[in-house]
């Protein structure tokens, strides 16, 4: 199967050849997409790649009927509508290292411009002047440079601030003073950060919580002499607050490079010498496109190979351990789907058995599986949690303390309209997965293909009589397996077959004597 990808906002092309190689992705690639024709165009393809430009809005998500998964190649994705992309089962993914080195190296270009004067220095040489007295600037070594947000980003200014002789002093909610302490960095408060530093910097997500994260009240607690840098996202530093400070000589200079509204063409900022403003050049090196575009297609072509990525923001649990609990996380999709269709009811209840705690995500995969389904709504990780909410289906996980002779498995029960259904599955020393219960029947069954499974009396002629009914309707027997709980007692016939089986052929077998049950199942 092929899947097709759009690539807006003209990535480069080079770092995109993992897509273009790729035998499962077919890429088409456009410069610039207005949001009307994005709206048009999407509903034809299984992925969308954007960079800042492209707004990935609910019109969009909502237009993007095959939509699976939106990549941005950048680090924010405050131009995707998160709760959109969540709500129909869409992963939302990022590139969060490859523009880093960019990043970093053009907020201390920022520092060191603001203090050395450079742009309004090299403005007056361009138009003929010679004025040494008026630019005098400021050595930046044992300044203090405060850093709000210590990422990826942040952590690369701290070197670089080092290596000037520096004091840095930083401020993350997420750390804790021992983490910001091992970078090397003295942990303070948001204020007492403000108060004291000389230069100040911030490498945070544009988020509910850093929106105007820098306004009015934080200006005035700064030194006369401090200098702002944002080349993380608009809106973390209120522009107009930041111009009134600036006008006011609260603080001595500012950087931007980032805006609330881009391309940026309000006036706020004309006239204002001490403001340096670049057009979004955070990740524009030749350099930072080719590994944003790398980095994004390696985990857009990943993504469709597996059918996960454990890079994605809007996933419900932490995807850390994605990669390790990859082939379980598989394995429990496979038993919820299972248990679901061999249930065949409205899912009220869903419990998650396993002997030894595994992280959520195999749990919610299991979900995923049992409410696939029986969902008209498309189901996935992203939306397993939220969707068995919505539709009043209740879900736990119980430790239970049972021996078994596999080291990894785990198990899934469904109830609903007064029957239930109980599945365990194994993974094997030798890494395969089998499923090995069902309800109270010993098994062994690849989860995989089409499967028939009939509950019929053990005796004699039972087992030919089925197998005579599906080769008459041509249907090919791949492998077959007979248990039972004791001689005597109903058998469990499972089958797996080449191809799928006609309503008329199940009818055919549920008439036959002695046969109590069908089921045939797709996994």
């Amino acid at each position: 199967m092929t899947y097709k990808i759009l690539c807006t906002d003209g990535l480069s092309q080079s770092g995109l050849k993992e897509i273009e190689e790729s035998d499962v992705l077919e890429l088409e690639s456009i410069e610039t997409l207005p949001h009307d024709e994005l709206v048009k165009k999407i509903e034809n393809y299984d992925g969308l790649i954007v960079r800042s430009a492209s707004k990935v809005t609910r019109d969009v998500i909502e237009a993007g009927k095959k939509l699976r998964i939106v990549a941005r190649a950048g680090v924010g994705t405050d131009n995707i509508d998160l709760e959109a992309a969540t709500e129909h089962g869409i992963f939302v993914i990022n590139a969060p290292s490859g523009n880093t080195l960019s990043t970093a190296e053009l907020t201390f270009a920022m520092i060191l411009a603001l203090s050395r004067n450079i742009p309004q220095a090299a403005s007056s040489m361009a138009q003929g002047k010679w004025d040494r007295k008026r630019f005098k600037g400021s050595e930046v070594a044992y300044k203090t440079l405060g850093i709000i947000g210590l990422g990826r980003i942040g952590r690369e200014v701290v070197l670089r601030a080092k290596s000037f002789k520096m004091n840095v002093v930083g401020f993350d909610p997420h750390l804790t003073d021992e983490q910001v302490e091992s970078l090397g960095v003295k942990p303070l408060t948001k204020e007492a950060l403000l108060k004291s530093a000389d230069f100040i910097t911030v490498h945070t997500p544009l988020t509910e919580k850093t929106e105007n994260m820098i306004s009015k009240e934080d200006f005035s607690v700064m030194k006369p002499g401090a200098r702002v840098i944002n080349c993380a996202r608009g809106g973390i530093v209120n522009e107009k607050d930041l111009a009134d400070a600036l006008k006011q000589k609260k603080i001595a200079g500012a950087a931007l490079d980032v805006y609330t509204k881009e391309p940026f063409e309000d006036p706020l900022f004309q006239g204002i010498e001490n403001c340096i403003m670049t057009p979004h050049l955070g990740a524009s090196t030749v350099e930072a496109q080719d590994a944003v575009a790398s980095e994004i297609a390696s985990y857009v072509n990943r993504f469709f190979r597996e059918g996960i990525s454990s890079t994605a923001v809007n996933l419900p649990a932490s995807g850390a351990e994605a990669d390790q609990y990859a082939q379980h996380i598989r394995l429990a999709g496979k038993l919820g789907s299972l248990a679901s269709q061999l249930l065949n009811a409205k899912v009220e209840n869903i419990i998650f058995y396993s002997a030894s705690k595994y992280p959520s995500l195999i749990m919610i995969s299991a979900l995923e599986g049992a409410l696939g389904c029986c969902s008209a709504e498309k189901v996935t990780l992203v939306n397993a949690v939220s969707q068995a909410k919505r539709c009043g289906v209740s879900f736990v996980e119980e430790l239970i303390d049972q021996t078994s002779e596999f080291d990894s498995t785990f198990g899934v029960k469904l109830s609903g309209e007064g029957r239930s259904v109980e599945i365990w599955g194994a993974i094997f020393d030798d890494g395969a997965s089998k499923v090995v219960r069902y309800d109270d029947y010993r098994v062994d069954i690849d989860p995989v293909g089409s499967i028939l499974f009939v509950k019929n009396e053990d005796r004699p002629g039972m087992i030919g009589r089925i197998c005579s009914i599906l080769g008459d309707d041509g249907v090919n027997i791949a492998e077959m397996q007979n248990v039972r709980k004791k001689p005597g007692a109903d058998a469990l016939t499972i089958i797996g077959i080449d191809s799928s089986v006609s309503q008329g052929t199940l009818k055919i077998i549920e008439g036959e004597g002695g046969i109590g049950d069908v089921r045939y199942v797709s996994l």
